[in-house]
């Protein structure tokens, strides 16, 4: 058995989500789930210790736990966000003058996926897709800050200057995701849910970015569907290609794929860099994905780095709303 939860992510300060290179920063305002999940591991090892940390993610590598987590989309009051499925028009070709507004649709309310809603050219407040008529409080709910920084070479012998970015959310918005979980893990999962809100996700913590309260959702969700809406970063499991076949998913519709890397947590180096399925991607039937090791060669330190790449998918009708 498992619990479906939406969890609500209350921001207390700025947050702080990218990747750091010698000339610039580029900042996202979402969460993707491997960080999300990094983040949970590492609360679960201070809570738990390492031997039970490594437990946890061979069982749920075999799946013998469950632990599905989505990436942090946005909300606006009880208004949640989801990306807009690739090739998905909800039948607004009919419905509009300027066909071209569709593609600059990026995130689409949950309720018209999850309810099936029938939407037209009222319900646009680009780049959203609204279940009912547009609202100005979508215009500018929060906003991004590049603040300048120098980072001086571990000799001393140069430095050069970067550019941080601070996303700060308005009252009464933020990010949520959804976090599938079964029974025998709960309570731990739950406890690294709430270490992590105290300890704060994304970079410059010891500033105390990224500290959230949160409250926690019970839903259900629809466990099948025409179509299937990747909502985290997925890397194939060897189940889900085609036979014989090492190319592409047997499932994929519509999808972009990305690459996925970043700094390991208290160190200088990176992990492997990953190609992946992108948040939005379409699939026909359900994928499973896997859990990769992305510890990079000669890593000096005495444990693994994963990349979480399972699939969480959420079914929806599909059709173009037709």
């Amino acid at each position: 058995m498992h619990m479906t939860y939406k969890v609500k992510l209350k921001l207390k300060g700025p947050l702080h989500i990218g990747y750091l290179d010698v000339v610039f920063e580029v900042s996202e305002a979402t969460i993707h789930a491997d960080t999300i999940f990094g983040g949970l591991i590492n609360g679960y090892n201070l809570l738990f210790g390492e031997q039970k940390t490594n437990d946890l993610i061979e069982k749920i590598k075999e799946s013998n736990s469950e632990l599905l987590i989505s990436s942090a989309f946005f909300y606006v009051g009880n208004k949640y966000f989801l990306p807009r499925p690739k090739g998905e028009t909800f039948g607004l070709e009919d419905k509009i003058q300027q066909v071209k507004k569709i593609k600059k649709i990026k995130f689409v309310e949950e309720t018209i996926l999850t309810e099936s809603k029938s939407v037209g050219e009222e319900n646009l407040s680009l780049p959203f897709l609204l279940a009912d008529k547009a609202q100005k409080e979508l215009e500018e709910f929060y906003i991004i800050l590049e603040r300048p920084r120098v980072m001086v070479a571990r000799n001393y012998a140069e430095s050069n200057i970067f550019y941080f970015s601070e996303v700060h959310f308005k009252e009464d918005s933020g990010l949520w995701f959804y976090l599938k979980v079964s029974d025998d893990i709960e309570k731990e999962i739950l406890a690294a849910l709430k270490l992590l809100s105290d300890e704060g996700i994304g970079g410059d913590r010891t500033y105390g970015f990224g500290q959230f309260d949160y409250d926690l959702i019970p839903i259900s969700l629809p466990e099948q569907g025409e179509n299937y809406l990747l909502l985290s970063p997925y890397i194939p499991d060897s189940e889900d290609y085609e036979e014989n076949s090492k190319e592409i998913t047997k499932f994929a519709k519509a999808y972009e794929l990305r690459y996925r890397t970043g700094y390991i947590h208290n160190s200088d180096k990176k992990a492997k860099r990953v190609t992946m399925f992108a948040e939005g991607s379409v699939f026909t039937k359900p994928v499973k994905g896997k859990i990769l090791d992305v510890t990079p060669d000669n890593f000096e330190y005495d444990y693994r780095v994963y990349r979480y790449g399972k699939a969480f998918l959420l079914p929806f009708k599909g059709g173009n709303g037709k």
